[in-house]
């Protein structure tokens, strides 16, 4: 009896080691998972609120970070490492240059040709066109001399001979910008958030938008 009661006992704590060495081996359970998130999100958060000084800097911690998470955590979806590879490496180019870009969907299109920027009454009035093509543009409104959280206004993107305006919150919107630098020679920022087309119904997911010394 004594010998049937061992054998079951040990039975029980081979069964017990193999489901725990089994769930440990999950990446989603592995240990500091969700700190490693918390940390991408804050680096992402930053990221998106940086200056064209620190811009690199920010750029640099943020796929740091993503690196550090894909490595620990797994990246079944690949988002993860998407957006590692959209932040390619970090190089901005020229602070004196004119270029916004933001990732629409999949793509990142840049805004560098014919960057103009009217001051009218207390805005100042901002477009830009697509080098690739000549009909996209972006344009937007920011008050003189103003920064801070959401200052952008009237947000138009033209893409493919149809307008895209951030979705409002009361339909699900998320639209976020940030201007940290706001002179009379030097605009810098970041946006993002989904579009919606007023035409076609079709909406769009822009991140990783950035205003860079206009």
């Amino acid at each position: 009896m004594r010998t049937i009661k061992l054998f079951s006992s040990i039975a029980l704590l081979v069964i017990l080691s193999l489901a725990c060495s089994s769930s440990s081996d999950s990446p989603d359970s592995a240990p500091g998972c969700e700190s490693l998130s918390n940390a991408t999100d804050a680096a992402e958060a930053a990221y998106y609120t940086a200056t064209a000084a620190n811009l690199a800097e920010r750029c640099a911690a943020y796929k740091t970070a993503l690196q550090n998470e894909i490595n620990s955590c797994g990246d079944a979806s690949g988002d993860l490492q998407d957006t590692f590879n959209d932040l390619s490496d970090c190089n901005i180019g020229p602070v004196n240059s004119s270029v916004i870009s933001v990732k629409v969907g999949s793509v990142i299109k840049t805004y560098e040709t014919n960057v103009t920027v009217t001051t009218v009454g207390p805005n100042l009035e901002i477009r830009a066109y697509d080098n690739a093509t000549a009909t996209d543009n972006i344009f937007f409104k920011i008050p003189v001399g103003t920064t801070g959280a959401n200052k952008i206004s009237n947000f138009n993107l033209r893409l493919l001979s149809s307008d895209y305006n951030p979705l409002s919150e009361a339909e699900g919107g998320n639209w976020t910008s940030n201007i940290s630098v706001n002179s009379a020679t030097t605009i810098t920022g970041t946006f993002f958030g989904i579009v919606t087309s007023p035409t076609t119904g079709a909406d769009l997911d822009l991140t990783q938008g950035t205003i860079i010394s206009l």
